[in-house]
């Protein structure tokens, strides 16, 4: 399967614009661990209650109950995947997404924020050879509409 120009449409239609979304995806899901890194949400113990399988291995999922008793979530399961038994429990964070985070937010923040960067410079690479480029040479290209 080879035509002329397939690099090119590579870069410009699939990869520039994946690396795009791969970043915005990558931001929202760093945000909440770096809310939990920089002291913020819900105190409290986290409770391991399940152990939920499938092909891509085996995940706890636990019970989160804050300090004060005022937030409890149920079927949720911690970042990091601590390797606990039914019924144990640990220091928690909550900050009110998909996950549980340890107190200081684990490793999931700086794993993430490594994605958004090689994503947000891979897409800043597609913004400026691609959109940016074309743009400019439309306009070096585009006869003056003034004619004398």
């Amino acid at each position: 399967m080879y035509f002329p120009g397939w690099r090119s449409f590579w870069w410009r239609y699939i990869a520039g614009p994946g690396a795009v979304v791969v970043f915005v995806a990558l931001t929202a899901l760093m945000i909440p661990a770096l809310s939990v890194h920089d002291g913020h949400g819900q105190h409290g113990r986290w409770t391991a209650t399940d152990i939920l399988c499938s092909h891509h291995g085996c995940n706890e999922v636990g019970t989160f109950l804050s300090a004060n008793g005022s937030d409890r979530r149920t079927r949720i399961s911690m970042s990091g995947s601590p390797d606990l038994a039914i019924g144990e429990s640990v220091p928690a964070v909550d900050t009110g997404g998909d996950e549980i985070y340890p107190p200081g937010g684990g490793a999931a923040w700086w794993h993430n924020l490594i994605g958004v960067i090689a994503a947000g410079l891979a897409g800043a690479a597609w913004l400026w050879a691609f959109p940016v480029r074309v743009l400019r040479q439309r306009r070096r290209n585009r006869p003056d509409a003034v004619v004398s």
